[in-house]
Formats: C-alpha cells, structure tokens, sequence
C-alpha cells in the first residue's frame, strides 16, 4: 500500500511539471500575437501624421538649400580661377621681357651659362616666344666656342683711338622706353618707338625688341578694331603673326572685322547677302562697327528694308512687307513705317498698288554761299 501511495504521488508531480511549460509557452505566443496585431494597426495620431509630414519638406529646403550654395560657390570659384589665369599671364609676360633684358646684359658680359638657364625658364613658360630658339641656338654656340689664347688676345687687340664696342647710349634710352609704353600699355607709342628703333640700329637686340614688337602690335591691333578702325587693326595683326602666333582673342577680333567688311563690300550691290552677313553679325555684336560709325544693327535694319523694295519692284509685297516689319523690330522710323504700312495693305488686297517706297531723310549739309567782295582794300596789319 505504501509503495502505491508513493507511486501515484509521483506521477501526480510529474504531470503538474509537463502542464508549467506548456501553459508558459500558451502565454508568450499569446503576447507576441497581440505585439503583432499593434503593429499592423496604422497610426490613427493625426498630429503624428502632419508631425513626418513637416519633416519631411523641411529636409527638402535644406537640401535645396545646400544645393544653392554649393552651386553659388562653384561658379564663384570658376570666375575666380577665370580672373587669376588672366592675371599670371600678364604678370607672366613681364616676367619674360625682364628675362630677355637680363639675358642680354649676361651675353654681353660673357655670362651665357646664366643667359641660358635665363633661356630655359622662357622657354619653359612659353616655348611659342618669338625667336627665343634661334637666341638659344646663339647662347649655345657661344658656349661651345674654344676659349682664345692669349697670342689671339693680341692680336685681337684694337689700335690705339679704336672704340672696342659700339655706342648704344640712343638705343639703351630708346629701349627703356619702349619698356615703359609696354608697362603703360601705350601701344601705339611702343610701336613707334620700335620702328624708331630699327631704323637707328636694326641689329640691336634683335630677339628681344621682336618680341616687344609683337606684344604692342597685336595690342594696338585688337585696340583698333574695337575702336572701328578695322583696315589698321588687321594691318597691325598680319604683322604681328610674322614674328608669332595669335591667340584665341586676336583671331576673334580680326574674325569680325572681316566679317563686317565682307557685309559692307555688299552694300548697295547685294542685299541678299548683306542681310546674310550682318544679320549673324547683329545675333553677336550689334553694336559692332567702322569708321564710319555705322554699327551693324543699323547696317542690318537698313538691309533688311532695302531688300524689302526689292521683293516690292518685282510685285511680291507680301515678302516685301515681311522684310519691312524686321527692319522696323530692329530699329523704329517713322519714314519706313509709312511704307511698310502701303506694302501691308497691298498683301492684303491684291488689287492695290503702293506707291513708290518712301526712303528716310537724311540731312543734307547747306551749299557754301559767296562771300561778298570786299569793298575796300584789306589793311595792312604792322
């Protein structure tokens, strides 16, 4: 009996330990299935909701913020290096013509290990300088010359009376001029300071003053195209590019003046292609123009008319009154308005014909008038 009684209390403590886990385990899938349902449940918190909303377009003006600033700073560095490129050459070229003039002072002392390493630098920062390899080639072959003897020194000797070296004084006063009008940017004095200086002495410092020379035309040059005087400005660059290369700025200058003087060669001879030309002329630089002060936007709106009355004189008003409305978009006469307005309501009316086209007025000068004849004897003055 007793062996029984312990047998049942046994099981008893066994099945109550098998029903503790199950029953923990029921209530942790019970708890996470509820964690689940909460969290698939949307957010009924409409403050919550406006709250990432907000948010949301507040990062959005902050990266449109920092997107205005690193374009604002990237342009301005562009500028900036644009500006310091433009200034290192300007301050590069001085540097050179201080170079060359201290080259010649050591090849006239006999220093051309110095003249040449002086070489070496311009040819380093601008290999196209004009005649700097034939200098080079001068320096070299002075180096590699055989060192004369003191017998040769003899006779190399000059007579008693005989200057050993010529007088450059006029030329050195001459030189340090044109260094100074290059530096003022006088470049219509350093150009004829150059010629005077060839005729005087065309030998001196050949290398050096070709170069100077160079730098001023093609100065002068750009200087007078902008200022109209197109013929001179492209004389100035065609010898300029004998003794070296135009850059990007020189080409362009001479680019329009020929292209204007091209327009202008069809003036009263072609209208079509005067049109054509100072038409692309007036896209770029309206205000582009000669000697004669005529810009291109009024060469184009005169063209345009005059091509007008072409079109007009062969019947064809509609084109004519078309070519009337582009010269008066570019430029308003009250002349030309009356014209336009005749070949307008001949395109529209068939039936109507305008008169002759109305051409501005110009004023003309007034004829001299006769002085009357003295009447008595001019006086003598004492």
């Amino acid at each position: 009996m007793d062996d029984n009684k312990f047998d049942e209390e046994m099981l008893s403590e066994q099945d109550t330990v098998e029903e503790q886990p199950i029953t923990a385990q029921a209530e942790d899938e019970s708890a996470r299935s509820e964690t689940d349902l909460e969290s698939l449940q949307p957010d009924s918190n409409p403050d919550k909701l406006r709250k990432k909303q907000k948010s949301k377009w507040v990062w959005l003006g902050v990266l449109v913020f920092v997107l205005l600033i690193a374009a604002g700073v990237f342009f301005g560095y562009r500028n900036g290096v644009q500006r310091r490129i433009a200034n290192e050459k300007a301050i590069l070229m001085e540097q050179i013509a201080l170079q060359l003039e201290l080259t010649y002072k050591d090849m006239d002392a006999g220093r051309y290990e110095n003249a040449k390493v002086r070489l070496d630098y311009i040819i380093d920062k601008y290999p196209e300088f004009p005649g700097i390899a034939d200098l080079m080639a001068q320096v070299i072959g002075k180096m590699n010359e055989p060192t004369a003897t003191a017998t040769q020194m003899v006779i190399a000797t000059p007579e008693p009376g005989v200057t050993a070296t010529p007088d450059f004084r006029g030329e050195e006063e001459k030189f340090a001029q044109l260094m100074q009008h290059i530096a003022n940017e006088q470049w219509d004095l350093a150009v004829q300071t150059v010629q005077s200086l060839k005729e005087s002495n065309y030998d001196y410092r050949t290398i050096e003053v070709d170069g100077l020379y160079f730098i001023a035309l093609r100065n002068r040059g750009i200087q007078r195209i902008w200022a109209g005087e197109l013929e001179q400005g492209m004389y100035d660059l065609s010898i300029a590019a004998e003794l070296g290369a135009m850059d990007s700025q020189a080409a362009g200058a001479e680019s329009w003046a020929i292209t204007y003087l091209t327009g202008a060669s069809y003036w009263d001879v072609n209208w079509p292609g005067a049109v054509d030309i100072f038409g692309q002329l007036y896209a770029q630089m309206p205000y582009f123009s000669d000697s004669t002060g005529m810009t291109v936007a009024e060469r184009y709106r005169v063209a345009l008319y005059r091509l007008g009355d072409m079109f007009a004189a062969q019947g064809d008003y509609c084109t004519a009154s078309s070519y009337y409305r582009q010269s008066l978009a570019v430029g308003v006469n009250l002349d030309i308005q009356v014209t336009a307005t005749a070949y307008a309501e001949a395109c529209s009316s068939p039936t109507a014909t305008p008169g002759p086209p109305v051409q501005e007025l110009t004023p003309t000068p007034p004829e001299p008038t006769e002085s009357p004849a003295p009447t008595e004897e001019p006086t003598a003055t004492p």
